[in-house]
């Protein structure tokens, strides 16, 4: 997909809601995008194989931001972390849900907490 295109899904996705995902598999490249509420700088992918995918976020907080990971599983769960609470202070932060998924990932979204 190119970049244009790549950009404008993100901006939809960010007039959309506060919830922004990007459409991920254990092959694909991460897609960086900007969260609407702290401006976070983000980036969405996998890592695993058949039993245990895991889908992860890592962003970059400038101001002080509370935000979780949403995971869609192929064939079922949705798991989610817990809202950490971040800022620059702390870098680039990476999160992860509790548990995995057994056949793969359909998308990771960065959720960000009021």
């Amino acid at each position: 997909m190119g970049k244009i295109v790549k950009r404008a899904l993100a901006v939809a996705a960010v007039a959309a809601g506060v919830s922004v995902a990007g459409p991920v598999s254990s092959a694909s490249a991460a897609l960086e995008f900007v969260t609407p509420v702290y401006q976070m700088t983000c980036s969405t992918g996998t890592t695993g194989s058949t039993g245990a995918y895991w889908g992860y976020a890592t962003c970059y907080s400038p101001y002080p931001s509370k935000w979780k990971v949403r995971v869609s599983c192929s064939f079922g769960l949705n798991p989610e972390s817990v809202f950490i609470y971040t800022d620059s202070s702390d870098g680039w932060k990476t999160l992860y849900p509790t548990s995995s998924c057994y056949w793969g990932v359909n998308s990771v979204e960065v959720v960000e907490g009021r």
